[in-house]
C-alpha cells in the first residue's frame, strides 16, 4: 500500500527546510519604534530630575537666612525648599515663609510653625524670668528685707526653660537675699544673746556676791559684741530698744562690780567671823553672837547677802539656852499626850466603820485599840464609855454577819448542788465552780469562819459537780498522749522516707519529694494539742527530719527558679515586630508547663514567677496589637473638637460675667478630657486655647478686683459699727437694738467666713450679756498683741511704742520662716481672728485695724478668687 501524501519523506524534508527559513526571517525582522509621547515624557522627567538636583545643590550652598527666604519663595521643588528652610531662624523670616507655604508645602509650613511656637514660648518664659530678676533686684535694694517677700519671689520663679543668663542672675540675687535673711537672723540672735548674757552675768555676780577675775573681761567682750552688731551692715534692722537695754544693764553691772571691789574686805570679814563661830568648840551665847555681828562694818543694800544672814540665824538657833529642869518635867506629859490622840483616832474610826456597816474595817480598829496598853495609858471615862458601846455594837454586827454568812453559805451549797443537774460545757462549769469557791472564801473574810458541817457539804457538792470537768480534762490528757504518739510515728515516717529517697542510686523524683514534704507538714499541723513538756522537743525533731528532705529540695528549687528566670528574660527580649514571635512565645509557654510539671515550686514563688512570665508574654502581644492599630482618625477628630472648644471660648467673651466661671470650668474639663491631636498643629491649637482662656480670666480678674474692694469697704463699715456699739457698752449706755439693726441692715453682705464672724460679734454686742463690758476691757491687751502680729505678717508699720513687742514677734516669725522655707503664715486667718475678737479700743487702735483691713482684705479676696477659679482648680 503506498504511503499517504502527508507522510512522504520528501515532503517532510521540504517542511523542515521552510520552517528553518521562516524562523530566521522572524529573528531578522526589525523591532517596533517607540511612541513619540513616551519618549517625550522620559525626556521631561530627566530634565526635571536634573533641575531638582541643581536646586538641591543650590539650597545646600546657601549661606545666610535672607538668601534662604528668597530661594524658598521662588523654588518649585519641595525637597529644595525644605533644605533651605533649615537656615530660617528669625521670627520675621519664619512668619514670611509660613505665610507663603501654608497651603503649598506642608512640611516647610510645619517646620516654620514649630519654630515660631518655640520662639514665642521662649520669649514668654524669658519675660517671666526677667520680671522675677527685676523683683529680686528691687528686694536687694530695700533697706529692710521681709521673709514673706522672698517667699513670694520663690513662688513666682519657674526655672524650667529659662535662659542661662537669667538663671545665673536670679541664682546670684537669690543667694544674696538668702545671705541677707541669714545675716539678719544671726544679727538679731547675736544681739539678743549678748543682752541675755549680760543679764545672766549680772544675776550670777549678784547671787554669789563675789566678782571673779575675768568678769570685767566678759563684760568688755559683750560690749564689743553689741558694738559690732550695731555697726553691722544689717544693723538698722535691729530693734532700737536692744542697745538701750544693753547699755542700762551693762552700766548696772559695772556699778555692782565697783561696789564689790570696794566692799570686798567687809564681805570677807563677815564670812570669816561666821566660819570661826561655826568651828568654835565652846558654847556661845546669843548675846555674844549679836554683839559680834553688829560690830561688823555696814554694807550697801545691793551687797546684802542672804546666805550669810541665813548662816547667822542658824547659829542663833543652835546656841539658844533651854532650861533643863523644865524640859525634863514636860517630857512625860508630852509622851502621854501623844498617845491619847491615837486612842481618839482609833475610837473615831471604829465608830465610823460601825455606822457605815464596814465590819472588817471595824474589826481592824478594834484590834488596834486592844494593842494599846490601857494600864500605862489609861483612857478617860468618856473614852471608856464610847469603847464599851462600840464593842457591844461590834459584837451585834458580828452575830448578824455570822448568821448572814451562814445563810449565804447555804445558798452557795444549794447552787453547787444544782450545777450537777445542768448540762453545761466543761469550761463554763469549771468557771462557775471556781466562782462559787471564791465567794465562799470572801465570806470567810467578812463573816468569820464557817461551821465544819457547812464546809463539808459545800465541798462535797463542788466535788460532785466538778466530776464531768475532771473527766473532760482526763480525756484531753489522753488525747494529748495519743497525739504525742502520732507525732513520733510521723517523725519516724519522714526519716525513713528521707533515707529511702535520697540514698538511692537512681535519679530522685523531686516532684514526689515536694508533695511528700507538703503533705507531712500539713499532717503535722493537724495533729492536735500535745503536752507542753514534749511539744518543743517534738517540734525540733520534726523540723530536723523534714529539713533532711527540704535542704536538697531547696537547692533543686533554686536551680529551677533560675531556669524560670531565664525563660522570663527570653520572653522579655523577644522582638514584638518579628513574624515568628508568636510561635516563639508559644514554645516558651510549653517549656514553662513542662518544667512546672517536673518540679513544683513553693506556692508564693510559683505564683510570682508565673505572673512575671505572663506579664512579659502579654506585653509582647500588646505591643503587636498597638503597632497594628493607627490613631490618625482619632487625632483628627480630637483636633476638630478642640477647634470647636476654642471657638466657643472666644465667643464666650460676650456672655454675662456671672456665667463665665461655669463656662471656664466646663471648658477646662472638656479640654482635659480631650485626646491627642496631630503633632503638627498641637502647639498652635494649645496657643489658641491659652489665648482664649487668658482673655476670659482677664475679664474675671477685673470683676474680682472690684468685688474685693467692695468687700474691704463693707468690712471696714461693719467693724466701725461693731466698735461704736462696743464703745457705747463700755460707757454704760444700753444700745437701742432697733436703731443698730437698721444701720446693720443697710450694709452689704461680706464673704461667708467674715460675715459669720462679724455678725456673731455684732449679735453678742446687742445682747450685752452680764459682764460683757468687763470682757471688752479685759481683752484689750489681747487685741493689741494679735493686731501687732497681723501687722508683722502683713508688713505694715506699727506704732513706735510697740517696737519691743514687735521685735519679739518678728524674731519668732523670722525663725519660723527660715525653718519652713517658702511657707508663710496666712494673714487672712490672722485678720479673721482679729475681727472675731471683741475688745475695747481707742481711736488709734481702730485706725490701725482699719488700715490693716484696707491693705490686707482686697489682696486676700483677690488671691482667694484666683485660687477658686477653674484655672487654679484645674492646676
Amino acid at each position: 500500500m503506498p504511503p499517504a501524501v502527508g507522510d512522504h519523506p520528501l515532503l517532510s524534508d521540504w517542511r523542515h527546510m521552510f520552517g528553518f527559513l521562516f524562523k530566521r526571517a522572524e529573528r531578522n525582522a526589525p523591532q517596533p519604534v517607540i511612541a513619540p509621547q513616551a519618549a517625550l515624557r522620559a525626556e521631561t522627567r530627566q530634565v526635571s530630575d536634573q533641575a531638582r538636583q541643581q536646586e538641591l545643590q543650590q539650597a545646600q550652598g546657601l549661606a545666610d537666612e535672607a538668601a534662604a527666604v528668597a530661594f524658598i519663595l521662588q523654588s518649585a521643588f519641595a525637597d529644595a525648599r525644605l533644605c533651605a528652610a533649615q537656615l530660617v531662624q528669625s521670627q520675621a523670616g519664619l512668619e514670611q515663609v509660613l505665610q507663603a507655604c501654608r497651603n503649598t508645602d506642608r512640611r516647610v509650613a510645619k517646620l516654620m510653625q514649630g519654630r515660631l511656637d518655640s520662639t514665642r514660648q521662649q520669649q514668654l518664659t524669658a519675660g517671666k524670668a526677667a520680671a522675677s530678676v527685676a523683683q529680686a533686684q528691687r528686694l536687694q535694694q530695700e533697706q529692710q528685707l521681709m521673709p514673706n517677700q522672698v517667699a513670694e519671689l520663690d513662688r513666682s520663679w519657674d526655672a524650667k526653660d529659662v535662659p542661662a543668663e537669667l538663671q545665673q542672675q536670679f541664682s546670684q540675687l537669690r543667694a544674696m537675699l538668702a545671705d541677707r535673711l541669714a545675716a539678719q537672723a544671726d544679727l538679731q540672735r547675736s544681739a539678743i544673746g549678748a543682752l541675755g548674757s549680760v543679764r545672766a552675768l549680772h544675776q550670777q555676780i549678784k547671787t554669789a556676791m563675789a566678782a571673779e577675775q575675768h568678769s570685767q573681761q566678759q563684760l568688755d567682750a559683750l560690749e564689743s559684741q553689741m558694738t559690732a552688731c550695731a555697726s553691722h551692715a544689717e544693723g538698722q534692722t535691729l530693734p532700737r530698744h536692744l542697745a538701750a537695754e544693753f547699755a542700762q544693764e551693762a552700766q548696772a553691772l559695772r556699778k555692782l562690780l565697783a561696789d564689790l571691789q570696794q566692799h570686798q574686805s567687809a564681805l570677807q570679814a563677815r564670812s570669816d567671823l561666821l566660819a570661826n563661830w561655826e568651828a568654835a568648840d565652846e558654847a556661845l551665847t546669843p548675846d555674844t553672837l549679836k554683839a559680834g555681828w553688829l560690830a561688823l562694818p555696814k554694807l550697801p543694800p545691793a551687797l546684802l547677802d542672804d546666805s550669810l544672814e541665813q548662816r547667822y540665824q542658824a547659829l542663833l538657833k543652835q546656841h539658844a539656852v533651854v532650861a533643863p529642869n523644865k524640859a525634863q518635867k514636860t517630857r512625860a506629859p508630852v509622851t502621854e499626850a501623844s498617845e491619847r490622840p491615837h486612842i481618839d483616832e482609833a475610837l473615831d474610826g471604829l465608830e465610823k466603820a460601825l455606822e457605815d456597816g464596814a465590819l472588817q474595817v471595824a474589826m481592824d480598829f478594834d484590834k488596834t485599840l486592844r494593842a494599846i496598853d490601857f494600864k500605862q495609858h489609861k483612857p478617860s471615862a468618856a473614852q471608856n464609855s464610847r469603847l464599851l458601846q462600840a464593842r457591844a455594837e461590834l459584837a451585834r454586827l458580828q452575830g448578824w454577819a455570822r448568821w448572814g454568812g451562814n445563810v449565804s453559805r447555804e445558798e452557795l451549797t444549794k447552787a453547787a448542788q444544782e450545777l450537777q443537774q445542768k448540762s453545761l460545757a466543761p469550761a463554763e462549769l469549771a468557771k462557775k465552780i471556781g466562782s462559787l469557791r471564791a465567794r465562799w472564801k470572801s465570806l470567810d473574810v467578812s463573816s468569820g469562819p464557817a461551821p465544819k458541817a457547812l464546809w463539808e457539804g459545800f465541798d462535797s457538792a463542788c466535788t460532785s459537780a466538778y466530776a464531768p470537768v475532771a473527766a473532760h480534762f482526763q480525756e484531753q490528757a489522753e488525747q494529748r498522749q495519743a497525739n504525742q504518739g502520732n507525732a513520733r510515728a510521723l517523725i519516724d515516717e519522714v526519716l525513713q522516707y528521707a533515707q529511702a529517697a535520697l540514698l538511692t542510686e537512681t535519679a530522685q523524683d523531686w516532684k514526689a519529694i515536694a508533695q511528700f514534704c507538703q503533705q507531712k507538714q500539713q499532717a503535722w499541723k493537724n495533729l492536735g494539742p500535745i503536752n507542753r513538756s514534749e511539744k518543743k522537743t517534738l517540734d525540733s525533731s520534726f523540723a530536723s527530719a523534714i529539713q533532711a528532705l527540704q535542704a536538697p529540695l531547696a537547692q533543686q528549687q533554686a536551680g529551677e527558679i533560675a531556669r524560670r528566670e531565664q525563660l522570663i528574660t527570653e520572653a522579655a527580649q523577644l522582638p514584638a515586630n518579628q513574624r515568628d514571635t508568636a510561635d516563639r512565645v508559644k514554645e516558651l509557654q510549653q517549656r514553662w508547663q513542662e518544667q512546672a510539671k517536673a518540679l513544683p515550686l513553693p506556692r508564693q514563688d510559683e505564683q510570682e514567677l508565673w505572673l512575671r512570665f505572663r506579664s512579659a508574654c502579654d506585653a509582647i502581644f500588646a505591643q503587636r496589637k498597638e503597632a497594628a492599630s493607627s490613631a490618625d482618625a482619632e487625632r483628627r477628630d480630637n483636633l476638630r473638637l478642640r477647634e470647636e472648644q476654642c471657638a466657643a471660648l472666644e465667643a464666650a467673651l460676650t456672655q454675662p460675667e456671672a456665667e463665665l466661671p461655669k463656662i471656664l470650668q466646663q471648658a477646662q474639663q472638656e479640654w482635659a478630657r480631650g485626646g491627642q491631636v496631630p503633632r503638627a498643629v498641637q502647639v498652635q491649637i494649645e496657643a489658641r486655647y491659652q489665648a482664649a482662656l487668658g482673655a476670659l480670666q482677664a475679664r474675671l480678674e477685673q470683676g474680682r478686683r472690684q468685688a474685693a474692694l467692695a468687700q474691704a469697704d463693707a468690712l471696714r463699715d461693719k467693724l466701725v459699727l461693731c466698735q461704736q456699739i462696743e464703745a457705747a457698752i463700755t460707757a454704760d449706755e444700753i444700745p437701742a437694738e432697733a436703731d443698730w439693726r437698721g444701720r446693720w441692715q443697710l450694709l452689704p453682705q461680706l464673704a461667708p467666713a467674715f460675715e459669720k464672724v462679724v455678725a456673731a460679734r455684732f449679735e453678742r454686742a446687742l445682747q450685752n450679756a452680764s459682764g460683757y463690758a468687763a470682757t471688752l476691757e479685759s481683752q484689750r491687751p489681747l487685741l493689741q498683741q494679735e493686731l501687732l502680729r497681723a501687722e508683722i505678717l502683713a508688713g505694715i508699720d506699727s506704732p513706735p511704742a510697740l517696737s519691743r513687742e514687735r521685735l519679739q514677734l518678728q524674731v519668732e516669725v523670722l525663725q519660723a520662716s527660715l525653718k519652713a522655707g517658702g511657707a508663710a503664715k496666712n494673714i487672712e486667718q490672722q485678720l479673721l481672728h482679729v475681727c472675731d475678737l471683741p475688745a475695747a479700743m481707742d481711736e488709734a487702735t481702730l485706725q490701725r485695724l482699719l488700715q490693716l483691713v484696707a491693705q490686707v482684705k482686697p489682696a486676700a479676696d483677690k488671691a482667694a478668687g484666683q485660687k477658686n477659679t477653674p484655672a487654679s482648680r484645674g492646676k
